[in-house]
């Protein structure tokens, strides 16, 4: 039988979760709007009285889920699924074993982006409409996929919109990836200047691998016009061929062009490099003439395009160069994300100062501007009228600050644990713990590592717990590295769920990862057989272990393990070495390009 996200979502009997559904279909679609209003509500003064707390926080939660599926879901399935070795999220299921290899993140973060994209196309109530008559015809009997396209048909068709849902969301659910769409400004004499020309092809990562020139999707494309102060002429279009001509309003030589608005698409927007200048410039005068959604979407389409080879590797580094003026949060948290791809990457380099001090550029003015949370006694009332906005971006930048080696930043984090050291009273703001324990644990003494060692196991809050345990595999002694990895599999001080984030974040330390990588190799057996039928949790672990490992000797040792290992494994050890060739690929192709445009990055030039 065939399984996929849609009918196991929606071929239910039961009505209490069909309610569920239609509202977690409701937050998906309230993404844009809150994207849309983000701006009014920002500039608005949040009063709130003791009574109302409870409520202040279900909106702040709520309004958090909402912001963070750019990055946490979207972006982040995107960089799977840009691999050759993804698969559709429709697939046939033979047996029972079949499920899990199945039902992953691509699955299920896919199935949400595609069902906001098909919502976002459809309009609000239209979509309701069609999911209501859905389900009341399916509620108690059994549905597949094409049930639910037929009556979203259905209710396109009877507001005379004749687009057979479908055709168009097949393409999607039946066909691995997604496409990078490239939009430039006619150049030819024999056409006006208000057409452009749009093309469409596989994105994957490795440009070595062989593209599958038949695949093709059908692409709704939300397209704008803007200059320096304002966005216009906004228009859907449908993208069905490799190569199409579209007309547009009338542009000129300051015009640029903007595709797929607040990033409700699933796929990935590239321009000639005339038209990414514009923008750049654009950020770097203006930056709230564009959206805070598609400052998002272009830091992480640009950092990805770059990492792909579609892109000079200046042109990402120079967008970022507006950061300083960046205010809202969620462009931040895209850059984080990308920013900390490319620090495992190049974190073992020789030339790698060039790159931290170029982000900590970028950081260091917004960073002194927010400073520090306060904590402790009458702190709490202020904490709930802060902005979730400006909690949350205090955060990323401290996390930023302290990562890629700010002093000031270093300073106040010693401090911190010295002040908990010396009082036995944890003053540390609760949201930046894990920032702080990690920071001390790194700089400071084997003594340190002990005081947290000693915390951990006498703290009896979970939260608390997997802080202080991470913050353990920051050390740069790799003797007390060896000496965690050691404990957490052969005694009980570590909990057996909490061993596998031990092996992956001592991995994810420069100093460790060598450490991480000699231990999973080692303990293969022990680990396989503790956790190989749970599919996520042996998945997570191989995807953790392997993701940053980039020398042509790691790569040669990983080919070894999985011919002599691999068996059992799933889909993870193929999708590991992918990964791995990915980066042994950039480092040969891309790292001297990086380096050169860090030693002296053009005004202009994005090369």
């Amino acid at each position: 039988f065939e399984a996929n996200a849609f009918t196991v979502i929606l071929a239910t009997k039961k009505l209490p979760f069909i309610k569920m559904l239609s509202r977690f279909i409701h937050l998906v679609f309230k993404v844009n709007e809150i994207l849309r209003i983000k701006n009014t509500v920002n500039k608005q003064k949040v009063h709130t009285k003791h009574s109302n707390d409870a409520g202040v926080k279900l909106h702040r939660n709520c309004f958090q889920e909402k912001q963070r599926f750019l990055t946490d879901v979207l972006h982040e399935v995107m960089l799977l699924d840009g691999l050759s070795s993804s698969h559709p999220i429709s697939q046939e299921v033979e047996q029972a074993t079949d499920i899990d290899r199945v039902f992953d993140w691509i699955a299920y973060k896919k199935g949400a982006a595609l069902i906001r994209m098909l919502a976002n196309v459809m309009g609000r109530t239209l979509f309701q409409k069609g999911l209501n008559d859905y389900l009341l015809s399916h509620m108690y009997s059994n549905a597949a996929r094409d049930d639910l396209w037929n009556k979203l048909t259905q209710a396109m068709r009877s507001e005379g919109r004749d687009i057979d849902i479908g055709e168009m969301m097949d393409r999607w659910t039946l066909q691995m990836g997604y496409p990078v769409i490239t939009i430039s400004k006619n150049q030819s004499q024999q056409l006006p200047t208000h057409y452009i020309i749009v093309t469409q092809e596989h994105f994957l990562y490795g440009q070595e691998v062989k593209k599958n020139l038949s695949l093709q999707w059908q692409v709704p494309l939300t397209v704008a016009l803007g200059n320096s102060s304002s966005v216009y002429s906004e228009r859907l279009l449908w993208i069905n061929n490799n190569t199409e001509i579209h007309r547009l309003g009338r542009m000129d030589d300051n015009s640029w062009l903007l595709g797929n608005i607040n990033q409700t698409g699933y796929f990935r927007v590239n321009y000639d490099l005339q038209n990414w200048k514009l923008l750049i410039q654009q950020l770097h005068t203006r930056p709230q003439v564009i959206s805070v959604g598609n400052r998002a979407g272009l830091i992480d389409d640009a950092f990805n395009l770059a990492r792909a080879g579609y892109l000079p590797q200046g042109v990402p580094l120079q967008l970022i160069g507006y950061l300083p003026e960046e205010t809202s949060f969620l462009p931040w948290h895209a850059a984080s994300r990308a920013l900390y791809q490319l620090d495992k990457l190049l974190d073992r380099t020789d030339e790698y100062r060039l790159f931290s001090d170029y982000v900590l550029k970028q950081v260091a003015s917004r960073y002194h501007q927010l400073g520090w949370p306060t904590y402790g006694p009458g702190t709490e009332a202020s904490v709930l009228q802060a902005s979730y906005q400006t909690e949350e971006l205090q955060r990323e930048l401290i996390m930023l600050a302290c990562s890629f080696g700010n002093k000031q930043c270093h300073r106040q984090a010693v401090a911190f644990i010295s002040d908990w050291i010396s009082s036995n009273k944890n003053r540390i703001p609760p949201n930046i713990r894990d920032v702080v324990y990690c920071t001390g644990v790194s700089l400071m003494d084997e003594d340190v590592w002990e005081f947290i060692w000693m915390k951990f196991h006498s703290t009896s809050v979970v939260s608390e717990k997997k802080i202080l345990l991470e913050a353990l595999t920051c050390s740069d002694n790799t003797f007390l590295l060896n000496r965690l990895l050691n404990l957490s599999l052969t005694s009980d001080l570590v909990p057996e769920q909490d061993v596998i984030d031990v092996i992956i974040h001592v991995g994810r330390n420069p100093q460790g990862r060598n450490l991480a990588w000699k231990y999973f190799r080692e303990k293969w057996d022990v680990l396989n057989a503790r956790y190989g039928e749970a599919l996520f949790m042996n998945s997570k672990l191989i995807s953790g272990v392997t993701e940053f490992l980039n020398t042509d000797t790691e790569l040669d040792e990983l080919k070894d393990f999985i011919q002599s290992s691999g068996v059992g494994a799933g889909p993870a050890l193929p999708r590991a070495l992918e990964i791995v060739e990915g980066n042994v690929r950039w480092h040969r192709l891309h790292r001297r390009q990086f380096y050169q445009w860090l030693r002296k990055p053009p005004s202009s030039s994005l090369g």
